[in-house]
């Protein structure tokens, strides 16, 4: 697997934003467009294919290297593809298009492994888990400063623009006034790949993300980074489709239960993943496993 600061899978956007900008971000993810229906499992068999969206710097779940997509949403789109019964498309882009594009029609499935949150919920329906994505933090190694959550007060932290780990900061900001600290600056980020260089460069103190990812990471590169503990409720990534596309939804549902059922799963949580999760829910949940209403 390519080096974290691969620059070919760097987005490059150089996007630095502050907090102060939390509102505005914010607004803008819940107003998706909603343009066009979304392509039933019926409709897509008419016109022969389905269009799927993946993330290009996503590692261990998808990423590029050399021009091949690789990693584990990419294997299960490999088997997706031989049993589906149609074409099926791919289209490769950063994070941030992927989910308004498949709440706005664009794309018919998000085969990336999205958080489930309350806010998402909205305007897109979630398949079954593919994998537990409770978020955690990372330092540098060997960082004293940083042994517990509650020392997290006051330190700088990396998250990516509009995801999950930008998500959480409420989260970790009540835990830290519980022992009297506080949230220090944010600095959010377009890839993962820039928020980890600025942690070797000690721009910033940690950089939170979901826990399978930096388990990689570390695993990878036991020498620069150190994992830390949990932030926030248990949460899972799951594929994503417009909101009400029940026929569709239900179609992946049943091909991934397949790829349970048969060893699959277990088989590619282990190559990608480096961990494996046997206790998956059978239906999405909301952080906290709470039911999605």
């Amino acid at each position: 697997m390519a080096a974290f600061l691969s620059p070919g899978r760097s987005l490059a956007l150089g996007l630095r934003i502050s907090l102060a900008l939390t509102a505005a971000v914010l607004l803008m993810l819940s107003a998706w467009p909603s343009s066009a229906d979304a392509a039933s499992l019926e409709d897509i068999k008419k016109r022969g294919y389905m269009i799927v969206a993946t993330e290009d710097d996503y590692p261990p779940f998808e990423f590029v290297v050399d021009g091949k997509p690789m990693g584990y949403d990419h294997e299960l789109l490999s088997i997706l593809r031989k049993s589906a019964g149609f074409e099926v498309r791919q289209e490769i882009l950063p994070w941030q298009g992927i989910l308004p594009g498949v709440a706005s029609g664009k794309y018919d499935v998000a085969l990336s492994a999205a958080v489930i949150t309350d806010e998402r919920v909205k305007s897109l329906d979630f398949t079954v888990p593919i994998s537990e994505s409770t978020m955690a933090y990372v330092k540098r190694k060997g960082d004293a400063s940083i042994k517990s959550l509650k020392d997290l007060s006051g330190k700088t932290v990396g998250v990516q623009q509009g995801g999950a780990s930008f998500q959480v900061l409420p989260e970790l900001e009540v835990e830290l006034k519980k022992t009297g600290g506080k949230l220090g600056k944010v600095v959010q980020y377009g890839a993962f790949s820039e928020a980890y260089q600025d942690l070797v460069n000690r721009r910033l103190d940690v950089v939170i993300h979901n826990i399978v990812s930096l388990s990689t990471l570390v695993s990878e590169k036991p020498d620069v980074f150190e994992l830390g503990e949990r932030v926030g409720r248990k949460s899972y990534a799951a594929w994503a489709v417009q909101k009400n596309n029940k026929s569709l939804v239900d179609f992946l549902n049943t091909f991934l239960a397949q790829q349970k059922s048969n060893g699959t799963y277990k088989q590619l949580q282990l190559k990608w993943l480096k961990i494996t999760f046997d206790d998956l829910p059978n239906q999405p949940l909301l952080p906290g496993d709470r039911q999605v209403k």
